[in-house]
Order: structure tokens, then C-alpha cells, then sequence
């Protein structure tokens, strides 16, 4: 199955992202700590040019020691890395006391010159990874509006977290040809991907045999049943949650929208599509 996904919106946003960069003191960069490599957007690469802090969000829903592995890999050259639950308002003090080391070099030269300390920060990421949601949670209040679905911030909004930081969402942002089968899946999977250009039982199967790979136990423990990535798993699934289409005969595709929407909300347990 080859994904992709790059609306007008995304061309116009990696331009305005490259722009602010130059005003930018640090870059925060989400990621999904279910599929963190697939989250790198290689079109950030050549327009990052002041240090980085990696948010790797929604550790709640990965294994810890998967995350740690990340966190340690990423932490070096300058960058830094934490993980985070960005609904979880105990992620404010860890994400501002990573953002202002990371802007500490502009404060002591702000410092040494008199003037009052402020820095600037750009949140970029793939979609649905989360930035609005920590952005909210930076500034302490909803200012943004946030959904479990790709494509829900349009415009950059800079906002003030406080006197020393302004902080920019931009939209989620992936690129115009992703070349590497298993990073579409895994971003369609994890929801960065428009549902409505996926085919949701091709997904639900390519997800199936990653869980497969993991742990048997993961589908069987949800489902009651050994379920196999091809159409007798689904039914296998549809079986159990009593999916039925017109004529009696299960009905694959909400039964492939059945555990896409479980492994999404975490009912499967904490799950990493992919190691350091």
C-alpha cells in the first residue's frame, strides 16, 4: 500500500515554517513515541539551524524503556530530549526547563547586553502528534484548538507562555513523497495520515502483522482469538465484537476501523511500532 498525503496547506506551512525558523531561537519537535523515526520530516533537516528539543509525546501509550532509548539517542550535539504527556500538565516544568536551557546561549548574550530576557520557539511535527495539545498545556489554558486527527491546525499562531518565551504552533507538516513503505504505514497508523485517503483494511493488516512481530498476546488478549494478518483475522475481530453486514456476513471494514481506533486509544496496551 503506498501512502502519501501532502495538501496545498502543507507546501504553504513548510514555507512559513522555514521562514519563522529564522526568528527562531530553538525548535521544539514533536514526536510520537510510538513511531518515532517515522516522525522525522527530512524536509525540517536542511531549515534547522538553532538547537532542538524533542518532545516525545504521548509516552503514556509506549513502553518506558522503548522511550529511554529514544530519549538517550536523540539527547546529544547540542539537542535535548524528554518524554511527555502533553495533556498532562506535569510536562509544563519538564518542556520549559528544556526549551530555556536550550535558549540559554541567547539569554546570557541578552543578559551580558542589558536587556530583558525573551526567547522565541517554533513547535514543528508531522500531524496529529500533539503540538497544540502541549502548546495548550504550556501556556495553561485551551488557546488552541486540538482533535485525534490529522490536519486540525491550518495557520501558525505565535502565543506568550510567559515574559521570557513566545512559542509558535505551526501546522502538522509531513512531505511531498514519503518513499519508505513501512514510515506511511506507520504514520497512517498512528493517525497522521488523512483516514479518508487510506484503505482501511490494507492498514488494519499492515498493523495486525507489526503487532504480530511484537507479541501474539497483544490481538489475542483483546479479541479471544489468534488473529492473523489477512481477511480470516478481521473476521476474527468482527466475530468478536459482533460486526455484522447486510446478509449476515462480518463486516471487514469496521472491524479494520475496530482495532486501527484500539491500537489509537491504547486499549492494546503500550506499543512501540519501532526500536532505537
Amino acid at each position: 500500500m503506498d501512502i502519501n498525503w501532502f495538501p496545498g496547506h502543507m507546501a504553504k506551512s513548510t514555507r512559513e515554517i522555514e521562514e519563522n525558523l529564522r526568528i527562531s531561537d530553538c525548535v521544539v519537535y514533536v514526536l510520537d513515541c510510538r513511531a518515532v523515526r517515522s516522525c522525522f520530516n527530512p524536509n525540517f533537516d536542511a531549515m534547522i539551524r538553532v538547537p532542538i528539543v524533542y518532545a516525545l509525546n504521548k509516552a503514556d501509550t509506549c513502553p518506558v524503556a522503548d522511550t529511554e532509548r529514544w530519549v538517550s539517542k536523540l539527547s546529544k550535539g547540542g539537542n535535548l530530549a524528554v518524554a511527555v504527556n502533553g495533556a498532562d500538565s506535569s510536562c509544563r516544568k519538564k518542556l520549559l526547563s528544556c526549551i530555556r536551557s536550550a535558549c540559554s546561549n541567547v539569554f546570557e548574550r541578552q543578559k551580558n547586553r542589558g536587556l530583558n530576557l525573551h526567547a522565541r520557539a517554533i513547535v514543528v511535527g508531522v500531524p496529529n502528534t500533539g503540538k497544540s495539545t502541549i502548546i495548550n498545556t504550556l501556556v495553561g489554558r485551551a488557546r488552541l484548538v486540538t482533535g485525534d486527527k490529522a490536519g486540525i491546525t491550518r495557520a501558525a499562531k505565535w502565543t506568550r507562555v510567559d515574559s521570557s518565551l513566545d512559542i509558535l504552533d505551526t501546522p502538522g507538516t509531513l512531505y511531498p513523497k514519503i518513499t519508505d513503505r513501512s514510515v506511511g504505514e506507520n504514520l497512517a497508523i498512528i493517525g497522521s495520515i488523512k483516514d479518508e485517503v487510506l484503505d482501511a483494511a490494507e492498514l488494519a493488516l499492515a498493523l495486525i502483522f507489526r503487532l504480530n512481530a511484537i507479541d501474539t498476546n497483544i490481538l489475542c488478549s483483546r479479541y479471544g482469538a489468534d488473529i492473523t494478518p489477512d481477511v480470516t483475522g478481521l473476521e476474527k475481530i468482527a466475530s468478536s465484537r459482533g460486526f455484522k453486514a447486510r446478509g449476515g456476513e462480518y463486516d471487514i471494514d469496521r472491524a479494520a476501523a475496530a482495532v486501527i481506533d484500539d491500537f489509537r486509544k491504547g486499549r492494546l496496551g503500550k506499543i512501540a511500532l519501532e526500536g532505537a
